[in-house]
């Protein structure tokens, strides 16, 4: 049971990852097409924040039910 409930956090966090690597790939393009280095920057960033909460989603909430012992 416990188990389940990990793998659904760990598919919510990659949700979330994947939206904000979403909003980040649609921030940079508006501020490319704008010539907007600061929007071009906030969007890089969304980019690789959401990757990492992607990877974390995918690798390390895995792991919590080995660390928790369920």
């Amino acid at each position: 049971m416990f188990s389940e409930i990990l793998n659904f956090a760990g598919l919510g966090v990659q949700g979330w990852g994947a939206a904000q690597a979403i909003i980040g790939i649609i921030n940079f393009s508006e501020g490319h097409s704008q010539a907007n280095a600061q929007k071009k920057e906030e969007g890089m960033g969304k980019i690789v924040g959401g990757g990492i909460i992607f990877a974390a989603g995918t690798a390390l909430v895995p792991l919590l039910s080995q660390f928790i012992g369920a």
